[in-house]
């Protein structure tokens, strides 16, 4: 298949993946909100492997986009992802790098105008889906602290944890210049405290992120620069440190007796009666599991611990190895007034090129730019 079949009659079915409401963190009232999130992945290989599609020219995937977005009302976002779509921005490039002769000013105005409205579809959809932090305090204290936030403000929030302190693939980066990238960051999360939100809410997202940034900081990287990071659920908001999740403990210990446990819970939810015998029956299974010994010892009590006392000692042991990790120390006498003097003052601090500083300042530009 040559590119995408543009024609009209809903021929970009096979490319929908689905939609899911979007958690609102901002101002309720606020003109055009979102609600929605629509996905399109276009992959030009299926999970199999198998080749679908070529990759996409610059003109397939701008009509495609604009054709798209004309479906749905203004309560939606687009998310459009896949390496047929990603290959465009490349393409453009290469275009440029292969002409042989010098375009003329009419013709560079022309490209300048498609490149920008790329840069703009594709920087702003690649954040606008909201990250969940696994942790559940940790997400908690990052959204309430935007509870106040402008929709941009969030997406912005958003952008940074997934480009620099927490990114899936740092290909070709070295670990002192990924370091210096959650460093930068930081700042940008900074940027936003100092303009956008009020000294509590600010205070709270500050924490939020630099927790986040440690989470980010001790991610493993494999040989092809993916990384992944381990991060606990951890207690309810409102629970101590000594609180675990009997589900999770159950899904572990007896994975059969948690399908037991998800089955009735189902039932009961669907309305079914005659369950009370069988639920009782079951939670004392449940506390026998969580009071079982386990293979873990405990030198100060000079025992083994429970199944439930592991799963909040193993919690523990990885919130203190969080919290003692170390921050990168890059950045000194930054101003945080006015953006293009808050980006001249990271300049030469760092391995960090004033060119891909003034690329990430165009970037949070855009992500503070409303939606149209």
């Amino acid at each position: 298949m040559s590119g995408v079949n543009v024609s009209a009659g809903g021929m970009y079915s096979q490319f929908y993946k689905g939609t899911e409401p979007i958690k609102s963190y901002g101002a309720s009232d606020a003109p055009g909100k979102k609600d929605t999130l629509v996905k399109y992945d276009f992959s030009t290989t299926d999970e199999q492997g198998n080749k679908i599609m070529d990759k996409m020219s610059k003109e397939e995937a701008l009509r495609a986009m604009n054709d798209i977005r004309s479906q749905y009302g203004d309560n939606v976002i687009l998310e459009f992802s896949g390496d047929g779509l990603a290959a465009l921005s490349e393409s453009i490039k290469a275009q440029s790098r292969k002409t042989c002769t010098e375009p003329t000013e009419e013709e560079k105005a022309v490209m300048a105008q498609k490149q920008e409205e790329l840069d703009k579809a594709i920087v702003h959809m690649e954040n606008t889906h909201r990250l969940l932090i696994p942790n559940i305090q940790t997400n908690a204290k990052l959204y309430g602290s935007l509870e106040q936030a402008d929709e941009t403000v969030v997406s912005a929030a958003n952008g940074i944890i997934k480009n620099y302190l927490m990114p899936s693939n740092v290909t070709g980066v070295s670990e002192t210049q990924r370091r210096e990238r959650v460093a930068f960051g930081l700042e940008e999360a900074r940027y936003l405290a100092e303009n956008y939100l009020d000294e509590e809410h600010g205070r709270e997202f500050i924490s939020a992120m630099e927790t986040i940034a440690k989470y980010g900081l001790n991610g493993k990287v494999a040989e092809d620069g993916k990384v992944t990071y381990h991060i606990e659920k951890g207690p309810l908001v409102g629970m101590s440190g000594d609180y675990a999740d009997q589900n999770d403990i159950i899904k572990e210990k007896a994975p059969e007796l948690y399908l037991e446990m998800k089955e009735l819970n189902q039932r009961i939810i669907a309305g079914e009666s005659g369950w009370g015998k069988k639920f009782i029956a079951l939670q004392e299974r449940i506390n026998k599991v969580l009071g079982e010994s386990s293979h873990t010892y405990d030198s100060k009590a000079k025992r083994y611990l429970t199944n439930y006392e592991e799963a909040v000692s193993e919690y523990k042991d990885w919130k203190n190895e969080m919290e003692k990790t170390q921050l990168p120390s890059v950045f000194e006498n930054v101003q945080y007034q006015e953006l293009q003097q808050f980006m001249a003052s990271l300049q030469k601090q760092s391995s960090l090129s004033d060119g891909w500083l003034r690329d990430q300042a165009e970037r949070l530009k855009k992500w503070l730019t409303p939606y149209n």
